[in-house]
């Protein structure tokens, strides 16, 4: 798994609501999910600006109202997208740090295998074996 970006899923997640959870995990539920949630939303700032924006006497000009409800959709939106991706980040690093602890850098598991050739563990055979796949682990 690779790391993905905070900012890129949260700005996805702003432009088309769910599409920052496709672009962390193409986690296809979360992004109907939110994109449906999401439009409802802005549909629903959209109808209370105007209709706020309509009301005799309301002292705001025309479109401010609309932008600040929308405002009010789009910093959550960014948000939670930006949190998927932190979160996906924060599994792939202990992921690769619980690797690391249990397998071992390469040359410390060519050394520990050396150890176990040497006090007769293992055979040369494999010993030549598990050397090769580290060798082709490393080559990729």
């Amino acid at each position: 798994m690779e790391r993905k970006n905070p900012l890129l899923a949260g700005l996805f997640n702003m432009l088309v609501p769910g599409s920052g959870y496709w672009y962390v995990n193409r986690d296809g539920k979360r992004f109907i999910k939110a994109l449906i949630i999401g439009v409802a939303a802005y549909a629903a700032m959209i109808v209370i600006g105007t209709i706020l924006q309509n009301t005799t006497g309301f002292p705001l000009p025309q479109g401010v109202c609309i932008g600040i409800l929308i405002l009010i959709v789009l910093v959550p939106l960014f948000l939670s997208g930006q949190k998927a991706a932190v979160q996906h980040n924060f599994i792939v690093d202990n992921a690769s740090q619980y690797s690391l602890r249990q397998h071992g850098s390469d040359e410390s598991q060519l050394a520990r295998n050396q150890q176990l050739r040497d006090k007769g563990y293992i055979s040369e055979q494999e010993y030549d074996s598990r050397k090769d796949s580290i060798n082709i682990k490393k080559e990729k």
